[in-house]
C-alpha cells in the first residue's frame, strides 16, 4: 500500500483555497483597471504600473498611475485603494497625488507658467463605487460627502502659493450629524500679488496687509458643526457651532439653536446635505448668536480709512460714530448699536462683539427676505461688547 506525500498533503489545503479566492480577486483587479481606463477615455492616455488584489478579496489596488490629458496636464497617483467589497467599498484612498502643468484660465501673463498641485492622500469613505461617477451630481452626493484630505500644496516655479494641512467633511448626515474641518490653511499673498497684473496690485496689497498685519502671509482654519435632534416626524432641534480664525486678524464664531418644521416628506440628512434645510423648513423659535473677537483686523481697517480720507484716526471714528447714530435714526437702535460696536472695536474699546438673534416661531426664512431692513427688530437684535 502506497501512503499519500504527506508534504503534498499539508499543502493541498492552502493550494485549494488560493486556487478557489485568485478568480473573484482577480477579477476586482481587472474591473479597477477597466473602470479607471472608462472614467478618462475620452480626456487622455492612462497607464497603470501594477494592479493587484488581497488573497481574500478585501483589497484591490492599483499602484503607479500616470494619466496625461488632451491639454498636456499630467496627473500621477503612487496608489489607489479599495477597500472592503468592490461593489460597495468601505474607503476608497488616493495617496502620492501630483498634478503637473495646471494652467489658470484667464490668467495674467505671470500666471501662464505650469503650476504644481500636490495632496498627500485623499481618503473617501462609503462612497458608493470605486471609481468616481462621471456625472456631477452623483459625483458630490456619493463621493464628496464624507472625505479626508491631507497635506495639500500649490506650487509656482518661483515658491509655494499655497498650502492646507488637512480638510476633513462629513455632510452625509444620515446620523444626524456631520461638519466641516480646515486645518492650517496658508496662502502668500505677498507671492500671489506680485504675480497678479500691474494695475491692480496697489489695491491688492492694501488688502494684503489689513488682513495680515503686512506679512502677506494668510492663516487660516475653521471647524464648523451642526448636530439635528428629531422630536417627532416632522419636527427637530438643529444645532450648530463653529469658528474661523484669521492669524493676527479676526475670530469670527456662530452658535445656533433652532426648532424646525420639516415640509411634508422631507429628509432632514437629505436637505442638511443639499444646504437647503433652513429655506425649505419653518421656524419654531430659536437662538442665534455671532461673535467678533478684534485680532487687529479692525484696527487697521481704522487706519487705513483714514488714510484714504486723509484724516485723522481720531477724527475718522469720530466720524464713523455720527454716522452710526444717524443709521440709528433712520433704521432703529438695533443697527445703531451694531455700527457702534463695530466702532468700540476699531477704536480699542472693547475686544468682542457679540450679536444675538431670538429667531421668531412660524416663520419662513424666506418671507424676511422681502423686508431685510426690518430683520434686526423682527429677530430681537441684541448687541453687546466686552
Amino acid at each position: 500500500m502506497r501512503f499519500p506525500n504527506p508534504v503534498l498533503s499539508r499543502l493541498a489545503l492552502p493550494l485549494a483555497l488560493s486556487l478557489l479566492v485568485s478568480a473573484p480577486a482577480f477579477a476586482d483587479a481587472e474591473r479597477l483597471e477597466s473602470d479607471l481606463r472608462a472614467l478618462v477615455a475620452k480626456h487622455g492616455e492612462l497607464s497603470i504600473g501594477d494592479l493587484s488584489t488581497s488573497l481574500l478579496g478585501g483589497e484591490t489596488r492599483a499602484e503607479d498611475l500616470r494619466f496625461e490629458s488632451l491639454d498636456g496636464e499630467i496627473l500621477l497617483i503612487e496608489r489607489y485603494v479599495v477597500e472592503g467589497d468592490y461593489e460597495h467599498p468601505d474607503t476608497v484612498t488616493l495617496e502620492g497625488i501630483r498634478v503637473e502643468g495646471i494652467e489658470l484660465e484667464d490668467a495674467p501673463q505671470e500666471l501662464e507658467v505650469d503650476l504644481l498641485l500636490s495632496i498627500g492622500s485623499i481618503v473617501v469613505e462609503a462612497p458608493g463605487s470605486a471609481v468616481p461617477p462621471l456625472d456631477d451630481e452623483t459625483l458630490a452626493e456619493e463621493w464628496l460627502d464624507v472625505m479626508t484630505l491631507t497635506e495639500l500644496s500649490l506650487e509656482h516655479p518661483e515658491g509655494m502659493l499655497a498650502s492646507l494641512a488637512s480638510l476633513d467633511l462629513d455632510g452625509d448626515f444620515e446620523e444626524g450629524q456631520g461638519g466641516l474641518a480646515l486645518e492650517a490653511l496658508a496662502v502668500d499673498l505677498d507671492r500671489l500679488i506680485t504675480l497678479s497684473p500691474e494695475e491692480e496690485r496697489t489695491r491688492l496689497r492694501m488688502a494684503s496687509n489689513v488682513l495680515t498685519d503686512g506679512s502677506g502671509q494668510l492663516h487660516l482654519d475653521a471647524g464648523f458643526d451642526a448636530r439635528w435632534e428629531p422630536e417627532d416626524e416632522q419636527t427637530g432641534r438643529l444645532f450648530s457651532d463653529g469658528e474661523l480664525t484669521l492669524r493676527d486678524a479676526l475670530v469670527m464664531a456662530i452658535d445656533l439653536e433652532s426648532l424646525l418644521a420639516l415640509p411634508e416628506g422631507a429628509e432632514v440628512a437629505t436637505l442638511l446635505a443639499d444646504g437647503t434645510l433652513l429655506e425649505e423648513a419653518a421656524l419654531g423659535g430659536g437662538q442665534f448668536e455671532l461673535r467678533l473677537t478684534e485680532r487687529g483686523l479692525f484696527a487697521r481697517l481704522a487706519t487705513l480709512g483714514a488714510t484714504m480720507e486723509g484724516i485723522s484716526k481720531a477724527q475718522y471714528l469720530e466720524q464713523a460714530r455720527t454716522q452710526a447714530e444717524g443709521f440709528g435714526m433712520m433704521f432703529g437702535p438695533q443697527v445703531r448699536d451694531l455700527l457702534n460696536g463695530l466702532v468700540d472695536l476699531m477704536a480699542g474699546g472693547a475686544e468682542e462683539l457679540v450679536v444675538t438673534f431670538d429667531l421668531p416661531a412660524e416663520e419662513r426664512l424666506e418671507g424676511f427676505a422681502e423686508d431685510p431692513l426690518a430683520l434686526p427688530e423682527r429677530f430681537a437684535m441684541q448687541v453687546e461688547t466686552r
